[in-house]
């Protein structure tokens, strides 16, 4: 296999006249590096060339062709030698007769670990699921160690991504799926956004070609007029930057990523999508950025909602910049203001520099967060898939950041209260804190937080956790650690804890203790299955039952008869909450799927209510204790055998057209061929437009959300691929 590798005898030609051109190409894109630093990368090409010798692409190719394009990805980023070569050689140990310790012995142990770090592992005797966690868990850890293994590892899925048409198309699909679903996310949340918007393109691309061209033919008939507005609309920028005494450049921003992102993800119209434009000024320090948002504010009345100040407190993954968005002559157009350092920054995330502190700072929050979901103990499969799950949920959760009053970032899950961020600065802080500053103004623990926040966290060195804490925290660390503390207390404190506990909760119902009767003990205790208080009082001490539950259970009135049914059924789905009466909140609908949290009143009892309902911001604001996070059960199955899966819930979809007869038709057929149920139908055109444009809305039934998410992809495949929307409310 190598035996026509010489270490001193790089031959002229390679195996291949594809390979030589694949070579040179190469070598071209690493002139930044010395000749010394270059002999070694050619190196590299003649021993991969001889190590893949026999292998070839799908499409015929030599494979060799494969990784040295990889490794010229790379040198668009200048990376450094040890990263270039580790490209070369990524697939050697995982497909070839080369060992690790043969690329150490070759090119260096920090070369023969980046190999490592993107090699599969074996699947032995795992399934796929667990063999593809694995590799995930692998990556991970690499990546924590030495971040450049992730951007061999995207660089090596952007060129695969980018050559796929000879593999099968459910290949090309689950590849699209994996990579969106993983690496992606993975990528922006270490910062390097370049790479990520490419493969995010491609991803597209190959998930739903037919979608993807719709969209791309759509801007293609509209290329011309395109690129009229983006010269226009950047001269116009450039000649404001002379009129204002401003150095820096104006550059049009390729923004395709962005719309095939809102476009497939259903979140606005193709025709107003193919009127975005983007564009980036770089300038040369904060004040000039201010100077020149100013500016613009004025101008064109730009409201707040348009304005994201995210240079003082940057987005997750780092990205520093100011971003305003306004209207013009029917065009949205996004101007982003930044400096050079975080122009740097925002290109090369955690492979960049440390001149950008705070830029850095924020992506050391996500590092912390997930060396915390890393850090658990076992290398086995089903350690594996427990890690990468959370990690799944981590990189798709919706993230803020906020800061101590130092200027250290926390990132966090949003939901996430004063108390999550007491944790994440440290459970020696969070087990005694007694309350918070947020941006100045005192608040309560279980204050939900905002992006951007400044929190202080105030403490008491005698205080310890409350079990009742459990209702509201956001994040599984500080779950965790009020669980620890609870659990080695000795057994005559867990029963004062719980006690305790159950006494706060029924303080906001004007209720103690010594309110409550024998009968409801008896009806307490006969839920529970248990035979004494102490028994109920340790159970909310270990986290087994929330103090909550057992007021809304106490004192929630008889639910109406006409609900019974529903309830009756849709209980058995939420998990935890055994034995207490739930209504579904009318404000917002919820359904099977959603991120739901639960309102605790006297008069209602447990009320379920969308994570984000409007009606929940003055409760939360005045009593947060009473807003409870719930979770639906996980081993559901919505089939149509299950008795649970008869369940229904509403939603009023918004299609952004007007349907005639026989499109509202087809629309019926479609949702009912997916056994989701039509309540009612209306067309409405908008009267300012004088009736030239408007929406239709269908209130259906369905069974859970991604039942209604398989309906709205079906209608927007059969209507030419409009935007719907869901509605929080029915329309009366």
């Amino acid at each position: 296999m190598l035996a026509n590798y010489h270490a001193d005898n790089i031959p002229t030609r390679f195996s291949h006249p594809l390979v030589d051109e694949a070579k040179d190409s190469l070598m071209n894109a690493v002139s930044y590096l010395d000749a010394k630093e270059r002999a070694d990368v050619l190196r590299a090409c003649h021993f991969g060339d001889m190590a893949h010798i026999k292998d070839k692409r799908k499409s015929g190719e030599p494979y060799i062709t494969h990784p040295i394009a990889v490794a010229e990805i790379l040198a668009g980023f200048s990376l450094d030698k040890d990263s270039i070569i580790a490209a070369i050689l990524h697939d050697t140990v995982e497909d070839t007769e080369v060992t690790d310790e043969l690329v150490a012995s070759e090119f260096g142990e920090t070369v023969a670990r980046l190999v490592d770090g993107v090699t599969k592992l074996k699947s032995g005797n795992m399934s796929k699921q667990q063999s593809q966690a694995a590799t995930f868990h692998k990556i991970l850890n690499a990546t924590l160690i030495d971040p450049r293994v992730l951007i061999i590892k995207l660089s090596d899925r952007l060129h695969n991504m980018s050559t796929m048409d000879a593999v099968r198309e459910e290949k090309q699909k689950s590849t699209a799926r994996e990579t969106l679903d993983f690496y992606v996310p993975f990528a922006r949340i270490m910062g390097l956004n370049d790479i990520a918007d490419y493969i995010e393109l491609l991803c597209y691309r190959n998930l739903n070609p037919v979608m993807y061209n719709k969209f791309n033919d759509k801007l293609l008939q509209h290329g011309l007029g395109r690129n009229f507005q983006k010269i226009e609309i950047s001269t116009y920028l450039q000649n404001l930057l002379g009129y204002l005494n401003l150095k820096g450049h104006v550059q049009v921003l390729d923004n395709r990523t962005s719309m095939y992102r809102q476009f497939f993800k259903n979140r606005g119209q193709a025709n107003r999508l193919i009127r975005q434009y983007d564009f980036e000024v770089v300038l040369e320090d904060i004040g000039a950025c201010d100077k020149l948002a100013y500016h613009l504010i004025q101008k064109f009345e730009i409201a707040d909602r348009n304005i994201q100040d995210n240079i003082r407190k940057p987005l997750a993954g780092g990205n520093q910049s100011l971003s305003l968005i306004y209207q013009k002559d029917y065009n949205f157009i996004k101007v982003t203001l930044m400096t050079a350092r975080m122009k740097e920054a925002s290109r090369l995330g955690v492979l960049g520099n440390s001149k950008n502190d705070i830029s850095q700072s924020v992506i050391q929050a996500s590092l912390r967060n997930m060396k915390d979901l890393a850090a658990v103990e076992g290398e086995d499969a089903e350690t594996s898939l427990k890690v990468i799950n959370e990690l799944m949920s981590y990189l798709h959760e919706r993230k803020i950041v906020c800061y101590s009053p130092q200027g250290r970032a926390y990132e966090l899950p949003r939901g996430a209260t004063a108390l999550d961020f007491a944790y994440a600065v440290g459970p020696a802080v969070g087990n005694i804190a007694t309350g918070a500053d947020i941006n100045g103004e005192h608040g309560k623990l279980g204050l939900m937080l905002a992006d951007g926040d400044t929190v202080s966290i105030d403490i008491d060195k005698n205080a310890t956790p409350k079990a009742d804490w459990l209702g509201f925290v956001a994040t599984n660390k500080a779950r965790n650690e009020i669980l620890k503390f609870l659990k080695h207390l000795p057994h005559d404190q867990k029963e004062h804890y719980g006690k305790e506990a159950l006494m706060r909760a029924l303080k906001p119902y004007d209720k103690t203790l010594d309110d409550l009767s024998e009968r409801d003990w008896a009806d307490i205790l006969a839920w529970r299955g248990v035979a004494s208080q102490s028994e109920i009082f340790l159970q909310i001490a270990t986290g087994t039952l929330l103090p909550q539950l057992v007021v809304s259970r106490l004192f929630s009135e008889e639910v109406d008869v006409a609900d019974g049914a529903e309830i009756t059924q849709t209980k058995h789905l939420l998990a935890g909450i055994k034995g207490v009466e739930i209504t579904f909140a009318r404000c917002c609908n919820p359904m099977y799927g959603d991120n739901i949290v639960g309102h605790l009143s006297a008069r209602q009892g447990l009320t379920v209510h969308r994570h984000k309902c409007y009606s929940l911001e003055n409760i939360r604001a005045e009593n947060p204790y009473q807003v409870i996070q719930l979770n639906w059960k996980s081993d559901i199955k919505l089939d149509h055998a299950n008795s649970i899966g008869q369940l229904h819930f509403p939603a009023m979809l918004k299609i952004h057209a007007m349907l005639n007869e026989e499109q509202m038709s087809q629309a019926i057929y479609e949702l009912r061929d997916l056994n989701i149920g039509i309540e009612q139908t209306s067309v409405k055109a908008d009267e300012k437009s004088g009736g030239g444009v408007g929406a239709t809305f269908i209130q259906v039934v369905v069974r859970s959300r991604a039942h209604l998410e398989e309906g709205i992809m079906k209608l927007r495949q059969v209507l030419g691929y409009p935007s719907i929307m869901r509605l929080y409310q029915m329309l009366t």
